[in-house]
């Protein structure tokens, strides 16, 4: 986890809000955002090489932020969203969610994943990834900034889920623990030769049955 100190962002509230307002400040190099809280919803905007290294630092979107306004407001948040123009490479606005200190917070953050799966390196199997954020339960002190797993000994034809996950101080998985996470499965190339047997060994088709069934009543005639 990101020391919270490290990920501080000063804020200024904006007045205006739309279309218009809104490309106004990013002409301005600054990012308009929102603030959802309890009991609050504050217009802001941010400075966008300011929130760049802020992103750099935080290794993604899931991390604790502190928004620092120009009146000496300290509010810890989380990035509930942000639209980006990647095309542009822009950050075009940033949806903020109040987080209470000293209360649970329900949250998601990206899965990890380790290693190599045996499946896949040495039985010719394929990773198929199910889920990359996992929903979890925490005090803001204990967020980690992603959930690792390993797959190094998941063989072909297996799968990790929620209860292979390892347990973390102060942080509960809300997800079943059947949830499957990642699982090691067949490719195309590998099906066994009993496969192959299968699919050469067709019921006849209703052309066929009908030529076989015409044949029968030309021998009978005869």
């Amino acid at each position: 986890m990101s020391e919270l100190s490290d990920l501080t962002l000063n804020y200024s509230l904006r007045d205006k809000t739309g279309t218009s307002a809104s490309k106004q400040i990013r002409s301005q190099g600054r990012i308009p955002a929102v603030l959802y809280g309890k009991e609050m919803n504050r217009s802001l905007s941010v400075d966008d090489k300011e929130m760049r290294i802020l992103l750099r630092k935080a290794a993604g979107t899931s991390s604790l932020m502190r928004l620092i306004g120009e009146s000496g407001e300290d509010e810890l948040v989380l990035i509930k969203e942000l639209q980006e123009d990647k095309i542009r490479d822009r950050i075009l606005h940033i949806d903020f969610v109040e987080v209470k200190r000293g209360e649970d917070l329900q949250t998601s953050v990206p899965l990890s994943i380790l290693g190599e799966a045996e499946g896949v390196k040495t039985q010719g199997g394929i990773l198929e990834v199910l889920a990359n954020d996992i929903e979890i339960r925490c005090r803001p002190s204990n967020l980690p900034s992603a959930i690792e797993i390993d797959i190094s000994n998941l063989g072909l034809g297996e799968n990790l889920q929620i209860k292979d996950l390892s347990e973390m101080d102060g942080v509960t998985y809300t997800s079943p623990d059947d949830t499957i996470l990642v699982s090691c499965v067949g490719s195309a190339s590998g099906r066994s030769g009993s496969d192959d047997e299968d699919e050469t060994t067709e019921e006849p088709s209703a052309e066929d049955a009908e030529s076989s069934s015409e044949a029968s009543e030309s021998d009978s005639s005869e």
